[in-house]
């Protein structure tokens, strides 16, 4: 079988939604940890045991971690963490929005794009030109015209694109047989994302206008400060090791929570608390913990845009401002 029918194979087999995610030159357990394994819930499973979780398996030089279902490989940060040292491919297909296809190297995002429009003009990463000639190889381009589906067997052709890059090819039936998984959780690996940040917007120029004018120091405090606010509100201002973790992120000397501390064990559980708003904590911790002070700023604030029944938001907004303004 050529490599685009052996591709659409296994793109059938894993289904609507999956994320395949190669990572050179570490086993299967090591890749696994770079993606953010719980390692409590590493273990053997295959076939429906593998519900929420994300399967390890070695080929070649190359380590794949297929999620079924899921999508965390595709974040292009975690990607960028999980290829700290070496290289990292991820494939995703997700029917009910857009595949992807990301490359990185050495903890940089080098080439990434849609598969079902590969157009240049929307291709990024540090060098998104590289993989130009295995991508029209495997047919991966922009229609020539309107009537020409050049989508079809996105993904698959993806997957072709992976094979080519690290000479390996995701084998027959992967999850039938018993593969080394973990449930994920990438909050424990890399910085905040975009989506984590309070954007700008009408609402909040004032705002935004007195923390381009704050010194980091203040940004800091007035970051800590919200965070304390949002735990208090929630119940859990004496989470341990929340305090002694915000006293460092007001000093600007914020660091990753270790999962397995006392407090990594409690934003595991907010992570996977119902109804979101502990999880909207969790998000901010992990932003204010950056040691850049507009970072910090305004994940901290990201609340403001979900707010709620928690607090009034336009008190909150202003409260906020009056405390950048501070001299």
């Amino acid at each position: 079988m050529d490599d685009l029918g052996y591709a659409r194979s296994r793109v059938a087999e894993l289904g609507g939604r999956f994320c395949v995610t190669f990572v050179k030159g570490v086993d299967e357990r090591e890749a696994l940890a770079r993606m953010g394994a719980y390692p409590d819930t590493v273990g053997e499973r295959a076939g429906a045991q593998l519900t929420g979780h994300a399967a390890a398996l070695t080929a070649g030089r190359w380590t794949l971690v297929i999620e079924p279902e899921g999508a965390a490989g595709s974040d292009h940060v975690l990607l960028e963490a999980v290829s700290r040292g070496t290289e990292a491919v991820s494939v995703l297909r997700d029917d009910a929005a857009t595949p992807r296809f990301t490359y990185a190297v050495k903890g940089t995002t080098t080439v990434a794009f849609d598969p079902s429009f590969p157009s240049p003009e929307v291709t990024w990463g540090t060098d998104p030109g590289l993989l130009q000639h295995l991508m029209q190889a495997a047919g991966l381009r922009e229609p020539a015209g309107e009537d020409e589906e050049t989508w079809r067997d996105a993904e698959a052709r993806s997957l072709v694109l992976a094979q080519r890059i690290t000479g390996v090819r995701v084998p027959e039936d992967p999850l039938a047989r018993p593969r080394l998984s973990a449930r994920i959780e990438p909050w424990f690996v890399g910085p905040a994302r975009a989506a984590d940040l309070l954007r700008p917007g009408p609402r909040f120029a004032d705002l935004f206008a007195a923390a381009a004018a704050a010194p980091d120091e203040r940004k800091r405090a007035v970051a800590v400060a919200e965070v304390r606010r949002l735990a208090g509100l929630l119940g859990v201002a004496g989470t341990p090791g929340l305090d002694a973790a915000l006293d460092e992120a007001a000093r600007g000397a914020g660091r990753p929570v270790p999962m397995d501390s006392e407090l990594g064990r409690h934003v595991r559980s907010w992570l996977g608390a119902a109804g979101g708003t502990l999880g909207m904590l969790a998000t901010a911790l992990r932003g204010v913990l950056d040691r850049d002070a507009d970072v910090a700023l305004r994940a901290a604030l990201r609340p403001l845009r979900a707010g709620g029944t928690l607090f009034d938001l336009d008190k909150a907004r202003e409260a906020v401002t009056a405390a950048l303004r501070a001299s």
